[in-house]
């Protein structure tokens, strides 16, 4: 059965919808724009939709991406027309592909992300002081954090390892610090996690909290970063 691939924005008010709702989101908005949906068989059957990687609840997604079966053929120019007609307000579909027979799993080809991080600051902060302070930052042999466990076992986890790039620059009192992270299904590296870690020692003057984005996906080839599509 033909498979699509969807490229999405996940913004404003969609940013606090959990990755099941989002599910229920995009099954429902399909089934309203009329299309041939597939389902799993057995007795409880699940629309074939598939996600890229899930994202925290609260952190927009600029380039987010979804595969979508249906039981025939149906235009592209169709589905991007009556699905985005259908999505709830913040949920924004960018591009759709058909897939090729042979297409990897979506979810097996996500091995790293980029991330934005945005923040007003109490008090001006120069450029040098906040490279200083990523230096340091990344310098470090191991940035510990605390997880729990599937069995509610609160763990101590190293996420310096998967910090593969991390930069900062300023916007007048707006400072956006920008990261490169192991994203999948193992070794997840969580941004808030890595925004937590930095504002405790870097000490910078942040007022309230950092507005967070995943910027895109991608998966690693030769070393070498590559969309999803």
């Amino acid at each position: 059965m033909p498979v699509y691939r969807m490229m999405y924005a996940k913004e404003g008010p969609a940013r606090y919808i959990s990755h099941l709702d989002l599910l229920r989101t995009f099954e429902r908005a399909a089934r309203r724009a009329g299309l041939p949906i597939a389902f799993t068989s057995g007795f409880n059957p699940h629309p074939k939709i598939a996600f890229a990687a899930p994202l925290a609840v609260g952190t927009a997604g600029e380039a987010e991406y979804a595969d979508l079966e249906l039981v025939r053929e149906v235009p592209v120019s169709s589905i991007q027309r009556d699905l985005s007609g259908t999505l709830p307000e913040g949920l924004r579909l960018v591009e759709v592909r058909r897939l090729g027979e042979r297409a990897p799993a979506l979810m097996s080809m996500v091995e790293r992300a980029t991330y934005r991080g945005e923040a007003r600051l109490k008090s001006a902060v120069s450029q040098g002081a906040l490279d200083r302070a990523i230096e340091a930052f990344l310098g470090r042999s191991e940035i510990l954090v605390q997880r729990k466990n599937k069995a509610g076992e609160n763990r101590v986890y190293d996420i310096r390892p998967g910090i593969f790039a991390m930069s900062g620059r300023l916007d007048n009192d707006i400072i956006i610090i920008e990261t490169e992270l192991k994203t999948g299904s193992r070794d997840n590296i969580r941004f808030e996690e890595v925004v937590e870690a930095f504002s405790t020692s870097s000490e910078l003057p942040i007022e309230g909290k950092y507005v967070l984005y995943r910027t895109c996906l991608f998966s690693a080839v030769d070393k070498d970063n590559k969309t999803l599509w």
